[in-house]
């Protein structure tokens, strides 16, 4: 790739936010490019990490409300008491259900809620620490020995990392072997066996491997 081909690419991919990757290698569009190539590449492969440590947290955390309860819509009973703002994102799931002329089963409102939903119930929340961690979902995690606000905040630490690379940020700056780290640590805490198979077959350590020198 030579400087005119950076320059064209530059001008289909207005909204790649190409300037930030272009200031980081010293005004070099080349390097820049193939920068931005890379940080598609890594993003890509955190997706399965990541897409198996919200699909585990959202099981383990579902199978427990119901426990505490001992119903499958949880969030309408009157004693979960949710905050605010997931009680925001149950109405939003309902709504986008019925735009998809589905029907709000729980089953199908558990799948629809965000990884962010799901964070939060491990956050302070409505007095969440006694109503809902101590009472029931500390269980959910039986490899981590820890508070949760510790927890909630590593959870939370993921919770970014997964928003940016849906929302195509540059992420090529973070130290993405301790992200990689995080993540199997956070699955390790819920399931163990998981996390080793998680851990065997992600493709992120390759990847990070072979960051494009700026050199």
């Amino acid at each position: 790739m030579d400087q005119q081909e950076a320059r064209h690419l530059y001008g289909v991919l207005t909204q790649a936010r190409l300037p930030e990757y272009e200031a980081f290698c010293g005004g070099d569009p080349v390097a820049a490019l193939r920068l931005f190539c890379w940080n598609t590449e890594v993003a890509a492969a955190f997706y399965g990490p990541l897409q198996h440590l919200e699909l585990a947290l959202r099981s383990v955390l579902d199978q427990r409300m119901s426990h505490l309860f001992e119903r499958e819509d949880w969030w309408d009973h009157p004693r979960a008491d949710l905050h605010y703002g997931a009680q925001a994102k149950i109405r939003e799931a309902v709504h986008q259900l019925g735009r998809q002329g589905l029907r709000s089963t729980p089953p199908e409102v558990v799948a629809e809620l965000p990884f962010g939903f799901w964070v939060s119930l491990v956050g302070r929340g409505n007095n969440y620490d006694q109503r809902l961690w101590r009472a029931s979902l500390y269980r959910a995690f039986p490899g981590y020995r820890g508070g949760r606000h510790a927890l909630h905040r590593r959870l939370d630490f993921l919770r970014v990392l997964r928003n940016k690379i849906a929302h195509h940020a540059p992420i090529h700056h973070r130290h993405l072997e301790a992200d990689h780290e995080a993540i199997i640590m956070m699955l390790g805490c819920i399931d163990e066996p998981l996390a080793r198979l998680v851990a065997r077959y992600s493709p992120v350590p390759a990847v990070v491997a072979l960051r494009p020198s700026l050199g």
